[in-house]
Order: C-alpha cells, then structure tokens, then sequence
C-alpha cells in the first residue's frame, strides 16, 4: 500500500492515509473502506466546511460526522492536516498553505470539528530547507503561530520558513497538547521520488489525496 500513516491516529482507531505520488486514489478508498473521499474546492483561504455541505463549496478544511463517510484535502507543498476526536469519532482534514495558516484554517477546522479529546497528524509537506519566502511572508506567518522559530534561516530579503511548526503551534494554542500531535515526515519539494511538489514541478506537478474516516461507536 502506497500511503504512509500516522501512528497516533491509527492508536486511535482511525483510517486515514498520506498518500506518496504513485498512491491512486482508489488504493486509498481500500485503505478507508469507503467508496468516495469528500472534498470542497480548495482556495488558500480559512474557510471549514461540514462534509454535509460539501458539494460545490469552496474551502480548506472539510469535517466529517454523524456517519461513516470520509473527507480530505488535496496537496502539492502545503500542509495537509488530519485531526479527529476521540470521543465523538468525528474528524477534519485541512490544507493550510502558508495564506491558510496566516488566515486561521487551522482554528476554523478545529472549532468545526470541536470535541474532548483531539488528536492530530501534520503530513507530508515542504520543509524549512526548501520553503523559501519574503522575509514579510514568513514575518506573517511567525505572527499566526506565535513561533519565532517558524523562521528557520534570513538570507537578505528572503527567508525559509517551517510551516509544519508553524501548524504545530497553532494546534497547541487551540489546545491540542504536543504529545498528541503526530509529525508524519517528509519535504515535498525535496524527496522527489516520493512526492508531488508545486514549488518544484510547477504547473506540471500532480496532488496527493491526504484523507480521514469517522470512526463509528466512539466514547
């Protein structure tokens, strides 16, 4: 199977899925057990949708509840993130790219999503050695987080920045406490043989399908 999981969601009891760039999608309905992956038409923006309003939506973060159904988000460098609820079984994933992350994606699927007892897994995305940007951008996006070392490196005016910190960070503001947030690694943009990269391939580049399912009969 060509998906690399997240050992605390799968200590949790929940199907899910960081695809690599040769995982078809439907390899990864076999690995949810369901027949299709809700998604909303993705924008770089903050906006969390209810899977149940999903169709024809523009978002970034996508919830799942009330049955068995399955939601994700597709990514070439940003950070896909899946969080669920232990209590409720319910889940959320979100793409949060650094306008997300600036925006507030990440509070807006959490408090979607809500719950008691969150769990959550930052994927696969492009790391601090490759996301080069304005010193402003990743100003911004330190702001967001909280995190000063959001900024790994300056290079006159330009900067690289750790969006998989930047996501941590929010995630413990809302919350969620280190010890249940789950790194799955990997740099997009680096490991090409794994993964898609906007940031390398450009307009040639392809998406992976990073997905959760409800887990029914929660406590």
């Amino acid at each position: 199977m060509a998906v690399l999981k997240s050992s605390i969601l799968a200590d949790a009891g929940f199907a899910h899925a960081f695809p690599i760039r040769e995982t078809e999608d439907a390899e990864l309905f076999r690995a949810l057990s369901v027949d299709a992956i809700v998604q909303v038409r993705q924008v770089h923006g903050s906006r969390a949708i209810a899977a149940s309003e999903a169709a024809g939506a523009e978002g970034d973060a996508i919830v799942g509840r009330g049955r068995r159904i399955a939601v994700g988000v597709r990514v070439a460098d940003c950070v896909p993130l899946l969080v669920a609820d232990e209590a409720s079984g319910e889940v959320a994933a979100i793409h949060a790219g650094w306008r997300g992350v600036v925006g507030g994606v990440v509070r807006a699927g959490v408090d979607l999503l809500g719950g008691r007892r969150l769990v959550a897994a930052i994927g696969p995305c492009i790391g601090p050695c490759c996301f080069e940007v304005g010193c402003d951008v990743a100003e911004q996006i330190a702001r967001a987080s909280s995190e000063e070392r959001v900024i790994a490196s300056r290079r006159g005016e330009k900067a690289y920045a750790d969006l998989r910190r930047a996501v941590r960070a929010q995630l413990r503001s809302l919350g969620v406490a280190d010890g249940r947030i789950d790194d799955v690694p990997g740099c997009t943009k680096h490991d090409a043989a794994r993964f898609h990269s906007f940031r390398r391939d450009g307009a040639r580049s392809g998406r992976m399908l990073a997905a959760i399912a409800t887990r029914l009969g929660a406590s």
